[in-house]
């Protein structure tokens, strides 16, 4: 069945349309005039059919009888004016402008309403999402972890700065938190403050400050200030946990050192803290003479309480002697980094630069095979 857009549709061939449509009761026809079908006549009461009607018939109204109506004449239509005299033939449709005409100079630039909509656009834009942060690689330290020493003066603050360096630099949101910070009164800079100077993590704090340089518990109770309170330090770190990738919590001097007290009033240390938060920690540790016992010891107190360590040794000589070599043999499965001697007089640049290669991928750093270290340290002294 084809057609023609030119001469309208085409014949039908009613027959083909008829096979393709179920039974009903229409009877095709092709009486002339017709369009093509009728319906049959509509039973009537008696049985006799009212008789045939032209093709001009309406026939009867198989609707119910309406009311007359009344229809009223239409009102006349309005008679437009005859033009005036003189009058233009076409009248302009739109008035005139009022005012002054504007000019060229008058109308904003291209790039005036350019600036305008980006101007606009930004307005209503969303906040910028905060940058995702980078998913941790296989073995890598996240969340809080604890610094610790073997002793007083082993390298703990630049240890926690080379740490917070490795991870700045790796792309993750560094905090660094010092629970109590005693020797105020002798004028030196305090941990915090050479973190700061070293590193740049994103954020430090102090949560208490006592003058004379003795363990936190000891010195707070000389100067008749408040100690630490357990709980209250444990809510801050988990504060700026929940807003940084990685918080380094440093220590004063060794693991069981006093550090504050309980709400019941015994005092707690960081091994204590450390069990609480559920975090591991890192032990700083000296490569000479008396180091083995001083490590050993506190890996095992770490271990009884199930908090996994690694060491990290806080100067390694300049010029090593063959007991740092042996104690470096004996530390080596426990060992996550070390440091050379002097680094935290190094140039801060240098100081970000360097610290990934004291450290191993755990502490996001790249020194991966103590061996080859050994040698290139080794090779560096002659």
């Amino acid at each position: 069945m084809t057609s023609d857009p030119s001469h309208g549709p085409a014949d039908v061939d009613l027959s083909e349309v008829t096979s393709r449509l179920p039974a009903a009761n229409v009877v095709f026809t092709s009486r002339p005039g017709s369009k093509g079908f009728a319906f049959p006549p509509l039973p009537v009461a008696g049985g006799v059919a009212p008789p045939p009607r032209s093709g001009n018939d309406p026939g009867p109204s198989l609707l119910p009888d309406k009311p007359a109506t009344t229809t009223a004449s239409p009102e006349p239509a309005p008679v437009a004016p005859e033009p005036r005299p003189g009058a233009p033939e076409q009248a302009p449709v739109s008035p005139g402008p009022v005012g002054p005409a504007l000019q060229p100079d008058d109308l904003p630039s291209g790039e005036a309403l350019d600036a305008e909509i980006s101007a606009e656009l930004s307005a209503q834009a969303p906040p910028a999402a905060q940058t995702a942060p980078r998913r941790p690689d296989t073995g890598e330290w996240r969340g809080i972890v604890l610094v610790t020493g073997t002793d007083t003066d082993v390298g703990k603050t630049i240890v926690t700065a080379a740490v917070a360096a490795a991870a700045l630099a790796s792309g993750l949101r560094v905090a660094v938190v010092k629970p109590g910070q005693t020797g105020i009164v002798t004028g030196a800079p305090t941990d915090v403050e050479v973190i700061t100077r070293l590193a740049g993590p994103d954020t430090v704090r102090t949560l208490a400050e006592y003058p004379e340089p003795m363990a936190p518990l000891a010195a707070a109770t000389i100067a008749s200030m408040p100690p630490l309170e357990l709980y209250e330090v444990v809510d801050a770190i988990r504060a700026e946990a929940d807003k940084h990738d990685l918080v380094l919590v440093e220590g004063a001097g060794g693991l069981l050192v006093p550090m504050g007290v309980r709400p019941s009033g015994e005092s707690w240390t960081l091994a204590d803290l450390a069990t609480t938060l559920g975090v591991r920690t890192i032990v700083v540790a000296r490569a000479g003479l008396g180091t083995l016992n001083h490590t050993a010891l506190t890996l095992e107190a770490l271990a009884r309480r199930g908090v996994p360590a690694g060491v990290v040794i806080g100067a390694w000589p300049a010029e090593p002697e063959l007991v740092h070599w042996a104690n470096l043999s004996e530390l080596v499965p426990h060992l996550a980094g070390a440091l050379p001697e002097g680094a935290g007089r190094m140039d801060p640049g240098v100081f970000r630069r360097s610290a990934p290669g004291w450290l191993t991928p755990a502490l996001y750093g790249v020194l991966d095979n103590w061996r080859v270290w050994a040698e290139e340290t080794g090779e560096g002294q002659h």
